[in-house]
């Protein structure tokens, strides 16, 4: 059983200070209560549970005012906008059926550790969703909190990474530390650092009180000092957390019902929600699937003939869920241990290569009694992040035809802002509470699931075909017509491209990139050099502490952010923003821009060749971008500078083999001429229309030229991808190293010019943040959250960044398709920002970029034509 408890004032007082200054039609404030309904929707999704209570605090004080009536006394007033949102939290609450918990005389925490207490009781787990800190000393045992707005939980050992000690020592650690904002004394000049090695030391607090003459300096003074006062006493008493209230309601009353979906919709009509309106919809269904086994029993096939009862019974159905489990490591390079299935209401694990001695399939003959199975095209196959057991097959010489469902790539086109792990989507959708994989491999019990006894990995496995098999029932079978047409259009036809292309790899020069990290740490160790003259004294640049130091204590610079532990923040953003007026940072920026490049490129690049093939094989991800553009990993093709010296550099070492050349069909501003199509802006139509040279084209309107000059041309160019970008006058006048004044005369010329595009982005501004979510030309929704710049930058640029990526998507399934038909030997190899590459015979090579070009342009209409350049050359850099 699992109770969620959800502490609704801490998740609406943050909501306060995160969400878009949302207001109703009538200027009612709701943009922290549109964020907690989110929450709640979400967590109720995350964490199914048998018990749930929502808990507010009650107006008035507490016991802990009446014991101190200082506590909480310098507080400012709640804001006028936060306290008109509390009664329309609670009313959303009611409506999404959780039952609402407001006690007088005790705060919300209080509450909850009353109801934790009881779970334990009950040997019922906890899912505490606050990030208050006076709760972490609930954690453990079976309780875990999470973090409902940046995705973090808490077990015991992530509280003890975060305070340095663990949950039973929080609440010691909270009263010597105190509190500010609460008006908890603590004892004077003891932080984090100081309490945490106390606390390691000497165990608990009273042990800490008894060797207080043990402690030296002026902080031992002040232990002793509150000690003899009381004031430690006082903040220990504080800190504590009532775990007997009367919560008003009885155990048994804790149990969510089913949204009143009527009041729900109400609701979201008042406050003007409406992407909230169908927030509630899973919960409201009344029929749902049978829950998956949480790695119950399974079947154990230890022979051919039952193997043969299976693929029988697949064959009857006409269907069936799979999974494999490997060794581990990428998917070119992992080795099968065994591997799961499902069909029905049945389920079983084959193990092939489990280290322990007992009877198993040899691997070669299981596969060749499923092979047949995969080659049949009528047999629907399904699983979850199929690429990597198709890659696992394909290892092993097993091919795949007709269809293969893939429950994580569906749940990505339905819910992109979500979670798509198969443990998520087990316990939101099926109510199913899945082993986590640490279990069972890890330090302690097991370094590879070969090690696994097969016994234990059974019922894990085969949970994991199970779960697909019955998710694709949720997922797939339940999309609506946008879902359906994402999914089946874009998403899933992409999977078998990706297979391909990852599987055929791209060559590397190891000899350009060993002169390419020469280069670069000769480079490095003249700034190194530089960076010591500047200080006028020896420091380590590697060191943000050391750097800190110099840049602010001798440099005279102003500190900005602090890091998570409290030092002052030296990274990118800050280097970026001191890096005209302080040389010093200048120097650091660029040392840390050549060190990461090494490291991730130069130096690691000849490390991932695989040797059996001589080439290096990225992993192309659908989900790990919102907007629906691919990513890569190992490496990670994103990241190389596009315009650099040293971006080219890296480009270089891509090469193509020995007859052969990359073909590089890059799309021509993409992303301008979907601002062009989203806006319906009639001049920046109208230039697309005439091929004319769109950033000439705005200089020209800007600046009122009939001659652009070139610095006319680069201001136009900043322009036109910045204001897509949602850049303000500061980042403009940054970009163009002009006063902001000009900065903001550009923009406004920009706007009065382009009129469509003004009234597109305010457009966006107010209804996609209000909505939640953008949408591109192709019906996928991109989730819009927080507030301010950030939020409504993505609300305005996603349907562009999205609506391209979705566009290379079919791009690339068209020249995969005529690829395979053609019988050329030519192949994509990779996909990086809005550029297909191809390796190409030189033969085919002239042939190949001209079908390219015209697939990529014709594959799909456009109000502006679309464009794409090809090229060709011995190396990326070349063909780029």
């Amino acid at each position: 059983m699992r109770l969620l408890l959800v502490d609704a004032t801490a998740c609406l007082f943050r909501a306060f200070h995160a969400a878009p200054d949302l207001r109703a039609h009538d200027g009612t404030p709701t943009g922290a209560v549109f964020v907690l309904a989110n929450i709640l929707a979400k967590l109720r999704r995350q964490y199914p549970a048998e018990k749930v209570a929502c808990v507010m605090d009650a107006p008035g004080g507490t016991f802990r005012n009446e014991m101190y009536p200082e506590y909480k006394a310098h507080r400012p007033p709640m804001d006028p906008d936060l306290r008109a949102q509390i009664t329309p939290a609670a009313d959303f609450i009611r409506a999404s059926g959780c039952p609402l918990l407001v006690i007088s005389g005790v705060e919300a925490d209080d509450v909850i550790a009353t109801l934790t207490l009881r779970a334990a009781r009950e040997k019922c787990e906890v899912i505490i969703a606050s990030s208050d800190k006076d709760l972490m000393q609930l954690v453990g045992g079976g309780v875990t909190m999470v973090d409902g707005m940046k995705d973090m939980t808490y077990d015991a050992p992530a509280v003890r990474k975060k305070f340095g000690v663990d949950p039973a020592q929080m609440a010691d650690y909270l009263a010597l530390v105190g509190d500010a904002a609460d008006n908890i004394p603590g004892v004077k000049k003891v932080g984090a650092k100081t309490a945490a090695k106390w606390l390691n030391e000497y165990g608990e607090l009273d042990s800490l009180l008894k060797r207080a003459g043990e402690i030296r300096g002026v902080v031992g003074e002040n232990l002793r000092a509150a000690a003899a006062d009381g004031s430690l006493a006082l903040s220990r008493k504080l800190v504590a957390l009532k775990t007997d209230v009367d919560a008003g309601k009885e155990w048994d009353e804790l149990v969510p019902q089913l949204p009143d979906d009527s009041e729900w919709r109400a609701l979201c009509e008042r406050y003007d929600f409406r992407n909230l309106a169908g927030a509630m919809r899973e919960f409201a269904e009344p029929q749902k699937p049978t829950a998956a086994k949480a790695d119950g029993a399974a079947e154990i096939v230890r022979d051919l003939n039952a193997l043969r009862r299976w693929t029988a019974k697949i064959r009857a159905a006409g269907a069936f869920a799979f999974d494999t489990e490997t060794t581990g490591g990428a998917a070119m390079t992992a080795e099968i241990v065994g591997f799961s299935l499902a069909a029905g209401d049945e389920s079983a694990y084959v193990p092939l290569a489990h280290l322990e001695n007992s009877a198993q399939i040899p691997t070669a003959k299981a596969l060749a009694e499923m092979a047949p199975l995969f080659a049949d095209p009528r047999i629907l196959k399904i699983a979850h992040n199929a690429k990597y057991d198709l890659h696992i097959l394909a290892n092993l010489g097993v091919e795949t035809a007709g269809i293969v469902e893939d429950t994580k790539i569906a749940a990505f086109a339905r819910d992109p802002g979500a979670s798509t792990n198969l443990p998520s989507l087990a316990a939101r959708h099926l109510g199913a509470q899945k082993t986590a994989f640490k279990e069972l491999v890890n330090k302690k019990t097991a370094r590879s699931f070969a090690e696994v006894d097969i016994a234990r990995a059974a019922p894990y496995a085969a949970s994991d075909a199970e779960c697909a098999w019955k998710l694709r029932t949720v997922l797939i079978d339940g999309m609506d017509a946008r879902e359906r047409g994402l999914y089946a259009e874009f998403d899933r036809p992409l999977i078998p491209v990706l297979l391909r292309m990852e599987r055929a790899g791209v060559l590397i020069d190891a000899d350009e990139l060993r002169r390419f990290a020469a280069d670069m740490r000769a480079r490095m160790a003249e700034l190194r050099a530089k960076a010591v003259e500047i200080a006028g004294e020896r420091f380590n640049l590697n060191s943000p502490r050391q750097l800190a130091t110099m840049l602010y204590d001798r440099g005279g610079a102003a500190a900005g952010r602090k890091t998570a532990t409290g030092e002052r923040s030296t990274d990118e953003r800050v280097l970026e923003k001191l890096a005209d007026d302080f040389p010093l940072a200048a120097v650091a920026l660029e040392h840390r821009r050549l060190a990461k490049l090494s490291g991730t490129y130069a130096e690691k690049l000849p490390r991932m060749t695989l040797a059996r093939t001589g080439r290096v094989h990225t992993d192309f991800s659908q989900t790990a971008a919102v907007t629906g553009r691919l990513s890569s990993s190992a490496p990670n093709l994103q990241n190389i500078p596009i315009r650099t010296e040293m971006g080219r550099r890296i480009r270089r070492a891509f090469v193509a083999p020995a007859g052969s050349v990359l073909v590089s069909a890059d799309y021509s501003q993409i992303e301008l001429r979907m601002m062009a199509h989203v806006s319906g802006d009639d001049a920046l139509r109208a230039a697309f229309a005439r091929g004319a040279d769109i950033h000439r084209q705005t200089a020209a309107e800007v600046f009122g030229a009939a001659e652009v000059s070139d610095e006319q041309r680069r201001a136009a160019k900043a322009i036109n991808f910045g204001l897509m970008y949602g850049m303000s006058a500061f980042g403009l006048a940054r970009g163009l190293k002009i006063s902001q004044t000009q900065a903001r005369h550009y923009m406004d010329l920009y706007f009065s010019r382009y009129p469509g595009v003004a009234d597109y982005m305010a457009r966006a501004r107010r209804e996609n943040v209000a909505r939640g979510h953008s949408e591109t030309m192709f019906g996928r929704r991109v989730p819009v959250s927080g507030r301010g710049g950030g939020a409504e930058r993505a609300a305005i640029n996603a349907p562009m960044q999205g609506g391209a990526a979705d566009l290379m998507k079919l791009a690339m399934i068209r020249v995969d398709d005529w690829l395979r038909g053609s019988g050329m030997r030519t192949r994509m190899i990779l996909q990086v920002h809005d550029e297909l590459i191809l390796e190409s015979p030189l033969e085919e090579a002239e042939e190949a970029g001209e079908r390219v070009r015209e697939l990529m342009v014709n594959a799909a209409e456009l109000s502006v034509p679309l464009a794409a350049e090809v090229r060709a050359g011995g190396n990326w850099d070349e063909a780029h």
